[in-house]
């Protein structure tokens, strides 16, 4: 075995087993404290991953494609940049956290985890990719495993031995300790080094261009998390446990496809892109097989574990609402399979058709969820769900073929 295929396999088995133990957190959270407790753990982490992204402002998007034109600037010129405008960003951002007690939506004694948990995560993200930019996927890996995989063990242990309280302050306190300590293992190896150069012009010229990511990848993750919000309005924190973990458990279909294919090639796409068409349509027809075929592959295996997994954690309310279930997995394929035309339109910096087709599922999802939710719960999430993804996978592919007849 060469050592392309030990990285690869390495770094297959450390996402793998990322995957494995954040399917096993929903488990122990529900099995320990119950499934609307879930439901309250399941607001704060969608509320911290929407911020992640908020704080982020998609910046990576534009620095990314700085960082690997042909007449780039050294490294740590871009990534100096970056974490200046974070800076920035969190000065701006953070303090409207407080609104969130007020809406309900983090509980008071928990705000301060918050913040230190959502500018944790967000750094650990911004590094895990910016590794994976600089071709040291095992590092980004191991970011990527400490962040939100490690910690997860070593919270069973402990709640197992009764060492620690059973509840979600122990939890998060957990979380926060993992993402801190991704972080201080990600930013050794990125071989940061200061430069005296500063560019504030590039900082406002990277945030025009981002503007449309940003408000697209907002777009998607409120069609990812906005079924949790409708049903704590309208229902209870049990709704929301059981939609959160049905939810959870059918994003692993798009874990395991972005962790095999995505990642893998799609900088192969970027790079193809800068030769000639043909030799991006070659990546591009083996990146289309593989997404289908993992998807394929993903969704065989989740409709046969998900009985078992169920009759294991005893728990009649989950049980009651498999069809939901089913409903997402249905969504998340169409999710999966909607990066196929994604990534082509990106790699042709087609954002406007990437904005258009995400606001099109945007809207579809949130007049579904007003209509639906109210009336039929958890189904109705995961209905409106299935409709605003199938909406996505249609103008996306629409908009690559026009594109396409027009090269």
């Amino acid at each position: 075995m060469d050592i392309s295929s030990r990285v690869r396999l390495f770094n297959l088995f450390l996402r793998g087993a990322t995957i494995g133990l954040k399917f096993a957190l929903s488990i122990i959270i529900i099995n320990e404290l119950g499934v609307e407790e879930y439901g309250t753990f399941g607001i704060f982490q969608s509320t911290v991953i929407i911020m992640t992204f908020i704080v982020g402002f998609d910046f990576y998007s534009f620095s990314s494609r700085e960082i690997l034109k042909k007449e780039a600037k050294p490294f740590s010129f871009y990534f100096k940049h970056q974490l200046l405008f974070y800076l920035l960003s969190y000065f701006f951002v953070i303090p409207f956290s407080f609104f969130l007690v007020k809406l309900d939506i983090v509980e008071k004694e928990h705000l301060f985890l918050f913040i230190l948990i959502l500018v944790a995560e967000h750094l650990s993200q911004e590094l895990y990719r910016i590794l994976i930019l600089l071709k040291k996927s095992i590092v980004g890996t191991m970011v990527l495993f400490l962040r939100s995989g490690i910690w997860i063990i070593v919270l069973y242990v402990l709640w197992q031995i009764n060492f620690v309280a059973k509840n979600i302050n122990a939890l998060l306190i957990l979380w926060l300790f993992g993402a801190a300590f991704s972080l201080v293992v990600g930013f050794r190896k990125t071989n940061f080094t200061w430069v005296k150069e500063l560019d504030f012009d590039w900082i406002k010229k990277g945030i025009v261009i981002a503007l449309p990511f940003f408000v697209g990848t907002i777009m998607y993750k409120l069609i990812e998390f906005s079924g949790r919000y409708f049903l704590k309005f309208y229902f209870s924190d049990k709704e929301v446990g059981i939609f959160t973990f049905f939810s959870s458990i059918s994003n692993i279909l798009f874990v395991f496809v972005q962790t095999i294919v995505i990642i893998e090639i799609y900088p192969r796409l970027l790079e193809s892109r800068k030769k000639n068409f043909r030799e991006f349509m070659i990546v591009f027809k083996v990146y289309k097989k593989q997404l289908l075929q993992y998807t394929f592959l993903g969704i065989i295996l989740s409709s046969v574990f998900i009985y078992p997994l169920l009759l294991f954690m005893n728990k009649t309310v989950l049980l009651s609402n498999i069809i939901s279930y089913f409903v997402l997995l249905i969504a998340m394929s169409f999710f999966c399979v909607s990066f196929i035309s994604h990534y082509a339109l990106y790699s042709y910096s087609r954002d406007f058709q990437i904005l258009k087709a995400t606001a099109i599922g945007f809207t579809i999802n949130i007049v579904a969820s007003f209509l639906l939710i109210p009336t039929y719960g958890v189904l109705g999430a995961s209905i409106a769900q299935v409709l605003s993804f199938l909406s996505l996978f249609i103008s996306k592919l629409y908009f690559w073929k026009i594109y396409k007849e027009n090269l």
